[in-house]
């Protein structure tokens, strides 16, 4: 079913959604510099974003975001072409997200995660 929203409606949507991602999906200590992120992935192809201080650091668990570029020799498969670089989310986040806003979420999670890390994303998944 389609609906026809007011553009001050769409801005609203686009702020919560905006909330949720700086509430759910912000690193626990905060964001890096753009530099520092470019620099990690040219050491190991990935970066691992803890989003909640759990003392368990578990990389199985749902506290990260992973993101990994094209070219990550650290995968046993690369990754298919046209799907990197990617983001996996945890999967009640993602979950969630497409619960609530469909693929409306998915534009706006690649231009606020840019801004916040200065990385291109290409694909979102989940964990």
């Amino acid at each position: 079913m389609k609906y026809i929203i007011t553009e001050k409606q769409k801005e609203k949507i686009e702020e919560v959604i905006l909330k949720f991602f700086d509430e759910k999906l912000t690193p626990e200590e905060g964001w890096e510099s753009h530099e520092d992120y470019e620099s990690e992935l040219e050491m190991s192809g990935e970066l691992f974003l803890r989003l909640n201080d759990d003392e368990d650091w578990d990389l199985n668990s749902e506290n990260h975001m992973w993101y990994s570029v094209c070219d990550n020799e650290n995968l046993s498969e690369p990754l298919p072409e046209g799907h990197c670089p990617v983001v996996t989310l945890p999967d009640t986040v993602f979950d969630a997200l497409n619960g609530y806003f469909g693929d409306l979420w998915k534009k706006l999670f690649k231009r606020w995660f840019m801004s916040n890390t200065g990385l291109l994303v290409v694909q979102i998944d989940k964990i």
